[in-house]
């Protein structure tokens, strides 16, 4: 038995999925599904998926914090602060010694007849004097501390020495002979000089932006879960189906385009062995499941708004005929279908409106394309009134002459909440998938496209867009990917759909 864990092209060639060594494709896009589907609302991952999605914002209100905090304690002026110690001691009375109350002392330091002393002494104004003194005595200590601060370390220095000396010199005068024959007034003493400070003690920019960046990320954090809780767009495919009421039949990975031309999104086709393209053969398989379940072959493609449609409607065509089965591709969107663009049909080619209003016949309008078993249904030229032309009766006609020739029908339809234009076309299809984007759609949009539908045409839902965006690199780029624009005969009968 062989392991073809890969896909073969239309000439044959081979191109792996997976690898043994599990780092393959198929390997990488397990295990985005099992983080996407960990981190859905309530799950333990939700947080991790809150902090991901926002992690921007997350980060530039912090940093916008921190900018501001730095350049703020940067044009604060910095003060240096020198600081002397002076010790109270307890003066001697007739009944013994009686202790100082460190609170009246404080008070005595910053007076104004300790002040006028110093002013004296240094010749500063008294009250130029008291601007930057602090006074305190820590703990149950007899020990004054008397700090001076100013925008000059000298002058910190000087202030705060000349004050503690005309403190103990005030506390140290002789009491007059008319006084009490013993006082009772404590005794001062220098036993710390003034120091010349070395650096400021304010502003202190590592704990000034520390406190910054712990504030930032606090106020981030907050306002991104205000925000997460204000925005209405989905929370992955686990938040897709509580909205839709539906299964997630696949998620289709981010990525950018292989090339700027259209084609460079059929991922089947131009990187077979990309994990985008393991994707849309995931997808293929479990519509094929879901088409025998159902016994179904007219598949809708459509969305709430403006969800790429036509990418996935092509890519899913080209993986159900790589699968062996005959398909056509109907590009029924006829405001803004794309799907066409991804196969090169040409803006002038007859299609799907020609079809309708019978200008034109199926083996006419009908296309190959560079897919085997694939043929295109181009939307034709515009219609002056889309919505008109597909109330026409000739639109289940058309459409259940297309089913007759291939074993699957894919249809690319318009946004559900844009226009009426999709109503018609899903009421004639047999199941309707609903596009989702994992970074654009809202829930709303969802609950409102699905209620557009039946609930029991509505097959299932596909999520696009989802996880980091991968650049799509070539695998096998046909050399023409173009339709064939010669009308082609069509088949006169079809096989059933019987195997996924």
């Amino acid at each position: 038995m062989t392991l073809d864990n890969g896909v073969r092209d239309g000439d044959g060639r081979w191109y792996p999925s997976t690898s043994r060594n599990g780092n393959g494709e198929g390997t990488q896009l397990a295990r985005l599904t099992a983080r996407q589907l960990g981190h859905g609302p309530g799950t333990p991952g939700s947080w991790s998926r809150f902090l991901v999605a926002h992690a921007r914002w997350i980060l530039g209100v912090t940093l916008a914090v921190v900018a501001a905090a730095t350049v703020f304690a940067f044009t604060q002026t910095r003060l240096y602060a020198s600081q002397a110690e002076v010790v109270v001691e307890p003066a001697p009375t007739a009944g013994g010694v009686q202790q100082p109350d460190m609170s009246t002392e404080e008070s005595v330091v910053a007076s104004s007849v300790v002040l006028n002393r110093a002013s004296r002494a240094i010749g500063v104004p008294a009250a130029s004097l008291s601007k930057g003194l602090s006074v305190t005595a820590p703990g149950t200590s007899f020990v004054l501390e008397i700090t001076y601060s100013d925008a000059d370390r000298y002058i910190a220095q000087q202030r705060a020495q000349a004050i503690a000396q005309a403190y103990t010199s005030f506390r140290s005068a002789k009491p007059s002979p008319r006084s009490a024959p013993q006082s009772t007034s404590p005794i001062a003493e220098l036993i710390t000089p003034a120091s010349l400070p070395i650096s400021p003690y304010t502003p202190k920019y590592p704990l000034d932006i520390g406190v910054a960046l712990f504030i930032g990320l606090a106020l981030a954090i907050v306002t991104a879960w205000g925000r997460d809780r204000l925005d209405d767009r989905l929370r992955g495919p686990l938040d897709l189906e509580r909205q839709a009421g539906a299964d997630v039949l696949g998620m289709i990975p981010a990525f950018r385009p292989a090339e700027r031309e259209p084609r460079g999104q059929l991922a089947v086709a131009v990187s077979p062995g990309s994990m985008v393209a393991e994707a849309y053969r995931g997808l293929r398989t479990r519509v094929l499941l879901t088409v025998a379940a159902r016994k179904a072959g007219v598949i809708l493609a459509t969305s709430p708004a403006w969800e790429d449609r036509g990418t996935v409607a092509a890519n899913l065509a080209a993986a159900l005929a790589q699968s062996g089965h005959s398909t056509i591709l109907v590009c029924a969107d006829l405001h803004w279908g794309r799907a066409h663009l991804l196969f090169g049909a040409k803006e002038d080619a007859q299609g799907f409106t020609e079809l309708l209003e019978q200008r034109t016949d199926l083996r006419e309008a009908l296309h190959d394309t560079s897919v085997p078993r694939l043929r295109l249904l181009p939307p034709g030229a515009p219609p002056p009134d889309p919505a008109a032309l597909l109330q026409l009766p000739a639109l289940r006609a058309a459409l259940s002459e297309i089913r007759a020739q291939a074993d699957v029908v894919v249809i690319e339809a318009p946004p559900l909440l844009i226009t009426p234009d999709a109503r018609p076309l899903a009421d004639c299809a047999e199941m309707t998938l609903l596009i989702a984007d994992a970074r654009a759609s809202t829930r709303a949009q969802v609950r409102a496209a699905v209620r557009e539908l039946e609930r029991a045409r509505l097959a299932g839902c596909v999520l696009v867009n989802v996880g980091r965006r991968r650049r799509l690199r070539s695998g096998y780029l046909p050399s023409a990917l173009a339709v064939d624009d010669s009308p082609r005969s069509a088949p006169t009968s079809k096989s059933n759909v019987t195997r996924p």
